[in-house]
C-alpha cells in the first residue's frame, strides 16, 4: 500500500509541488541560481537536480544541499530561451520528483550590466547586491526582494553585531533605487548596496621612528598588552619580525576563494608589532597582540576583499574583543559598508582605515566613512605620498613612502597608505595600553602635538597633519 501511495504522490504534481517552493518570480536567466526549499530532502546530496522541458534535459549544479533546502545553478548554455521547464529531483530506482517550474528568460540577462571589475559578479555575471540589515528585519528585507524577483544567493549571520547580510542578484527590471524604496518600507534598518571588493592600499616602494617623535635607537613596548586587530591578506607568522609576537589567524573566505599572497598582511602586521628581534623591522607596539582577520583573495586576476568578508572579519573581531582595527584597503563608496562602520562604531570598534593610492579626490571607502580615521602617507620629506587620495575626510598623515617593512622572507622599502595606517593604529595601541580608549579619545590624543603640513590648519591632503607619537 505504502509503495502505491508513493507512486501516486510522484504522478500527482499538485501534491508532490506543495512541500517545496522555488524562491523565484518572473522569468529566470541562464547561469542564475536558485534556491528550493522543502521538508524531505536528504541530510547529504543524494541523485540530481534536472530541469525538463519536453525531449530537453538538463542538469543543474548543486552549490549548497541540506535537509530542508539546496541550492543550484542553471547551466549558461543548453536552455532554450522562453520554455518552461520542470525542475525536479531524481534519484537511482525512482521516479523523478517535480520540485516546481521555471521559465528561462527570452533574453539571457534582460536589461542587466555586467559586474564592474570592483564588484562582485552574480552567477549570470550581472552585479551581486548585498543588504546589510537587523537581524530582525532580514526576512522582511527577503520578502520584499524576493516578490520583486531578486534571487536570494546567500546569507551570513553576524551575531556580535547583530546584523545578517543577505546576498541577491537583482533581474533587470528591479534598480538599485528602487530596491532601496521597498527597503524603506518593509525593512527601514536595512541598508542597500552592489558588494564591491576593496584592494589592498598598497603602491610600489619606503623608512620612519624620528619623524614621528620616537628614538630611533629604540623599540616602544606597550605597558601591557592590547588587543589589535586587521582585515587583510593572510600573515606569514613565521616571519623573522613576528617571532614571539602572540598571532591569532581566522580566514574568513568563503568556500573556494583562494588566498591572496602573505606579502601585505605580514607587513601591516610587523608594522604594529614586531619584535626588536627583527632589528629595523621592530614595530610600534611591541607586545600588541595581533589578531588577523584574513579576507583577501585573489579575486579577477587580483587581490581583493569582498564586502561580505569584511563584515564577517569585523564580526569575528568584536567576538575577539578586540577594540582597534587596522584596515589597510580601499575601494568604491557603499551604504552597505557606511552601514558596517556605523554599527562597528556603535560597539565601540575605532577602525583606523588607509586613504588608498588611487590618486584621487572621490570618495573610496572604508577611509571616507566618518566612523573611520582616515591615514594618508607621507615621505621622509614630509610630502604626501604622489597616489594618495584626498579629501576633506583625511584626518592624519604617517610615514607610509620607503618605509622598510616586512617583506619575502625580510625586509624591503615598500610604499603606500596602507603602511601609514599601521602606524597611527599602533600609536593607538599605545594610548589604549596607557588606559581606556574611545573614538573621540582617540581622535584627540592623535591630535596631540600633531605637526601641520602644507596649509595652516587642516587641508585635504594631510589632514590636521603629520602624527606624533609623544613617546612611550
Amino acid at each position: 500500500m505504502r509503495y502505491y501511495l508513493m507512486i501516486l504522490i510522484m504522478m500527482w504534481p499538485g501534491l508532490a509541488l506543495a512541500d517545496f517552493r522555488i524562491a523565484a518570480t518572473g522569468c529566470v536567466s541562464p547561469g542564475a541560481s536558485l534556491t528550493i526549499s522543502g521538508r524531505s530532502f536528504t541530510r547529504q546530496p543524494t541523485g540530481e537536480i534536472l530541469a525538463k522541458s519536453g525531449a530537453r534535459t538538463e542538469n543543474l549544479t548543486v552549490k549548497s544541499w541540506s535537509s530542508r533546502q539546496i541550492r543550484v545553478t542553471l547551466p549558461r548554455r543548453g536552455l532554450k530561451l522562453g520554455d518552461t521547464y520542470v525542475v525536479s529531483w531524481a534519484t537511482a530506482g525512482t521516479i523523478a520528483r517535480p520540485l516546481g517550474k521555471i521559465t528561462i528568460c527570452t533574453t539571457a540577462a534582460p536589461n542587466r550590466t555586467r559586474a564592474a571589475r570592483d564588484v562582485v559578479p552574480a552567477p549570470d555575471g550581472s552585479p551581486e547586491y548585498m543588504v546589510f540589515a537587523p537581524t530582525g528585519q532580514a526576512q522582511a528585507a527577503r520578502n520584499a526582494l524576493q516578490a520583486q524577483g531578486a534571487t536570494l544567493l546567500r546569507t551570513r549571520t553576524l551575531r556580535q553585531l547583530d546584523r545578517t547580510l543577505l546576498l541577491f542578484s537583482f533581474p533587470g527590471n528591479l534598480s538599485l533605487e528602487r530596491a532601496r524604496s521597498l527597503l524603506g518600507n518593509s525593512a527601514p534598518g536595512a541598508v542597500l548596496d552592489q558588494h564591491h571588493i576593496y584592494g589592498l592600499a598598497a603602491g610600489p616602494r619606503i623608512y620612519a621612528a624620528a619623524m614621528i617623535g620616537d628614538d630611533p635607537g629604540g623599540a616602544c613596548r606597550l605597558r601591557r598588552a592590547v588587543r589589535v586587530g586587521q582585515i587583510d591578506g593572510p600573515v606569514n607568522t613565521s616571519h623573522p619580525a613576528l617571532a614571539g609576537v602572540a598571532v591569532s589567524r581566522a580566514s574568513v573566505l568563503a568556500e573556494g576563494e583562494r588566498p591572496a599572497r602573505t606579502d601585505h598582511g605580514t607587513a601591516v602586521a610587523g608594522i604594529i608589532a614586531g619584535q626588536p628581534a627583527g632589528g629595523s623591522l621592530a614595530g610600534f607596539a611591541i607586545g600588541a597582540k595581533i589578531y588577523a582577520a584574513e579576507a583577501f583573495a585573489n579575486i579577477k586576476g587580483r587581490n581583493g576583499a569582498r564586502l561580505e568578508n569584511v563584515a564577517v572579519g569585523i564580526d569575528w573581531l568584536l567576538g575577539q574583543s578586540v577594540q582597534i582595527v587596522n584596515l589597510s584597503m580601499s575601494g568604491s563608496s557603499n551604504q552597505a559598508f557606511a552601514g558596517l562602520m556605523t554599527r562597528a562604531r556603535a560597539k565601540g570598534m575605532i577602525l583606523v582605515a588607509a586613504a588608498g593610492n588611487e590618486g584621487t579626490s572621490k570618495l573610496r571607502y572604508p577611509a571616507g566613512s566618518p566612523d573611520t580615521i582616515a591615514v594618508t602617507a607621507v615621505d621622509a620629506a614630509g610630502r604626501v605620498y604622489s597616489k594618495a587620495n584626498s579629501g576633506a575626510h583625511i584626518e592624519f598623515a604617517a610615514p607610509g613612502v620607503d618605509l622598510y617593512a616586512a617583506k619575502g622572507g625580510g625586509g624591503g622599502y615598500l610604499s603606500g597608505t596602507s603602511y601609514a595606517a599601521p602606524i597611527v593604529t599602533a600609536l593607538l595601541a599605545r594610548t589604549a595600553a596607557r588606559g581606556g580608549l574611545s573614538l573621540t579619545k582617540a581622535r584627540s590624543s592623535l591630535r596631540r602635538g600633531v605637526r601641520d603640513l602644507g596649509p595652516a590648519g587642516r587641508d585635504t591632503k594631510y589632514g590636521f597633519g603629520l602624527v606624533q607619537s609623544g613617546g612611550c
